[in-house]
This record gives C-alpha cells, structure tokens and sequence, in this order.
C-alpha cells in the first residue's frame, strides 16, 4: 500500500513539473510579488485542477473533446495567458516582500492562476490522459473510495511541487541582481506569450477546419 501511495504522489509530481503556463507564472509572481503570490498561483492551478478531478469522475472527458468546446478553451487560453505575459513586460522586479501583502493583489494572483489553469486546453488535454487512465484503473477496483484516495496521493504531489517551486524562487532570488531577475521574468513574459499565441492560432485554425 505504501509502493501504491508514493507511485500516485510522484505521478503528482511528475504532471506538476513539466514546465507550462502555471509554472511559469508561478516563478513570474515570486519574482514580482513574492512568495504570497506564486504561492497564491499554485493554489489557484490547483483549485482548478481539483475541479478537473471532479467533474473527470463523473465524466466529462466526452464533453471536453466536443469541437465547440475545444476551441471555446483555447481562446479564452490564449487571451488570458497573453495578458500575463504582456503584464510581465511591463511589471518592475521587487525584492520588497511588503508589496506581497496586499488583499486585492494576492486574490488577483489566486484568480490568474486558476484561469490559466482552468482555461489551458494542454492542462485539460493532459489530465485526460494521464489522470484518466489512473482513475480507470481505480474505478474497476471493488472498493469505490480508493478512487478518491488515489487522487487526493496525486493532489498532494501537485502541492508538493508548487510548494518546492515558490520557496527556490523566493530565496533564490535574494542572490540575483535585478538585471538577472528582469532578464529572468522577460523570459517567462516570452515563454508565457508564445503560448497564448500558439493557442490562438490553434484556435483560428479549428475554426477554419469546422468551417468547411
């Protein structure tokens, strides 16, 4: 039993680590912000991955392979992540972690983290068939509840992740200069934007498949 919980905390792991959108705006934010907020980030891409757990339980992979639906994501995808790119160019780098305090700054945080999430086709794409084939296998197993338990083992790999991401950048950070910092979040501004428009033109390019 305890091969089967560390297998699913390091699969948790594993999907966490790949470097995509949340990660990237998780580093943006500490490197901006500070820990609160790419802490915020994670909790955010998390909630929306719980959410995904959910509703994958009860079958949702079917409505999320509808073409109305794949295109509907990639464009509400490529509108936000585009949007923190181009707020990453135009944020200054703060080393002052009192700016990491305030309310409305860290739910905005939370929110990003989870549209980028809740909205990134790739994050639907591959928790459909990663996620999926785990929680099949868990479903033919008699006892019902070992499906929950798995996937909370894979939810706490996730957290486990964000959280190792969030603390490396915040120390790590207090031993760069400004001009490394700022070449740093130019380049997640970079990485953050490319993928907003590879998903825009992902999206224009099914639209005009579904045209014809």
């Amino acid at each position: 039993m305890l091969e089967i919980a560390l297998t699913h905390i390091v699969l948790g792991l594993s999907i966490a680590a790949p470097l995509g959108p949340i990660n990237i705006e998780i580093m943006k934010r500490g490197i901006h912000k500070g820990f609160w907020s790419s802490l915020l980030v994670g909790a955010g891409g998390m909630s929306a991955d719980l959410i995904l757990m959910y509703l994958m339980y009860f079958g949702i992979a079917t409505f999320v392979k509808l073409t109305a639906v794949q295109i509907s994501l990639m464009i509400l995808g490529a509108i936000i992540l585009t949007v923190s790119g181009i707020q990453g160019f135009l944020s200054r780098v703060s080393l002052d972690e009192e700016n990491d305090k305030e309310g409305a700054g860290l739910f905005h945080s939370y929110l990003t983290g989870f549209m980028i999430a809740a909205f990134n086709p790739m994050n639907l794409l591959f928790w459909l068939g990663i996620y999926g084939s785990v929680l099949s296998v868990s479903l033919q197993q008699p006892d019902k509840w070992q499906a929950f338990f798995l996937s909370a083992l894979v939810f706490i790999g996730i957290g486990l992740w964000n959280i190792n991401l969030c603390m490396t950048v915040h120390f790590g950070k207090s031993l760069m200069k400004p001009r490394t910092l700022r070449a740093i979040s130019v380049t997640a501004s970079v990485v953050l934007l490319f993928f907003g428009l590879r998903f825009g033109y992902l999206a224009a390019e099914m639209i005009f498949v579904a045209s014809k």
